[in-house]
């Protein structure tokens, strides 16, 4: 049988430039999807969670919990791959151990997270570049794009170069999109939304355009409502809120479905920190009929005696078990469709993100 013209094509590509050059176009590879940590915004981004080897953009307003989004996905890459490790670029300066070991563990902090303070976001570039090109490295997080300082200015810091952050941050997402694809390294970058003085309601991100082009999925946080307080030292705080999660930028599923989960900034026992995970599964359960209601009761078949009483007592056994976790959520997850407009609907991708849809009530 004769060879092809794109076949003979291919071998005559991959012996000049090498064979992870060049392709036929049913092997471009597909990175499997790193989960969020929220089963609704999973479902949202229509890939099952984040793109293993791609650029993503996760935006918001300061207290949306942008990086403590990024870093359980951060937590699920590495379980995903436990050969390999990760990185957090922190040209931000921000970041402390002990809130870090909160979200990921103190096993992790050792041998799996290298954390990395460069002083400008050129260094960043260069960090990040060396770091990934060493193929051992799964997930990076840029913190953040927005508080980027850079080079590309003069010696007096009152009289700065125009523009350099933005070319700075370029340089990088250039950098991240090819790197981030051949050496399957999800790229997380987090930035900051700003007030469109305009009233058109457009979202507005720092850092240039370049970052947006370079990626593949951009998420928008809204923080919603509070949800109960704890007392300490005398005064009532919050200990958390729910999230709006809107996709406002898809090359791996649909633009425009907005999640909800809710988010807790203090730790407790019974909601522990980050994304409500346990809620969500028991929340989406019932919405999606893996799990039914009777008074206070929650029927499964595989519950002790097909049923279990409230939700705090759900939590605490799904936390408990997790082969029992894992059941359900894979059963929500396989149900979502069903209700994908009351779990993520879709709307317009460029329209502000509506804080009462894909509401749990």
């Amino acid at each position: 049988m004769p060879v092809s013209p794109a076949k003979k094509l291919l071998a005559e590509l991959q012996k000049t430039f090498g064979e992870d050059k060049a392709m036929m176009a049913s092997e471009i590879p597909v990175g499997p999807p790193v989960s969020t940590g929220s089963l609704a915004l999973d479902y949202a981004t229509g890939y099952g969670g984040l793109p293993s080897n791609r650029v993503v953009e996760i935006c918001g307003k300061e207290g949306t919990g942008k990086t403590t989004l990024a870093l359980m996905a951060m937590l699920n890459a590495l379980e995903m791959y436990p050969e390999s490790c990760a990185i957090f670029l922190d040209v931000e300066h921000k970041l402390t151990k002990d809130w870090l070991e909160t979200i990921v563990g103190a096993g992790l902090l050792d041998n799996r997270i290298v954390y990395l303070q460069p002083t400008s976001i050129e260094e960043a570039t260069n960090m990040y570049r060396q770091s990934v090109s060493s193929g051992g490295v799964c997930c990076a997080i840029l913190d953040s794009i927005g508080g980027a300082p850079t080079v590309r200015r003069n010696d007096d810091a009152t009289v700065g170069h125009y523009g350099g952050n933005a070319q700075g941050v370029g340089e990088f997402a250039r950098s991240a999109a090819t790197h981030a694809s051949i050496y399957n390294c999800l790229t997380i970058g987090i930035n900051q939304t700003r007030v469109d003085m305009s009233g058109y309601n457009q979202l507005i991100t720092p850092g240039g355009r370049a970052f947006g082009h370079a990626c593949v999925l951009r998420v928008e946080l809204v923080r919603g409502r509070e949800t109960e307080h704890l007392t300490l030292a005398g005064e009532k705080v919050p200990v958390g809120h729910n999230v709006f999660a809107k996709i406002r930028k898809n090359q791996v599923g649909a633009p425009g479905r907005t999640a909800m989960y809710w988010f807790y900034h203090i730790p407790t026992p019974e909601r522990g920190f980050g994304v409500d995970t346990l809620d969500e599964i028991a929340r989406l359960g019932v919405k999606t009929g893996v799990l039914t209601m009777r008074g206070g009761w929650y029927h499964h078949p595989e519950f002790a005696e097909g049923r279990v009483q409230g939700l705090p007592k759900v939590k605490e056994l799904l936390r408990a078990d997790t082969a029992l976790r894992s059941l359900l959520s894979s059963q929500v997850i396989a149900s979502l469709d069903s209700v994908a407009d009351q779990v993520a609907p879709i709307s317009d991708p460029d329209a502000p993100v509506e804080v009462d849809v894909a509401s749990d009530e």
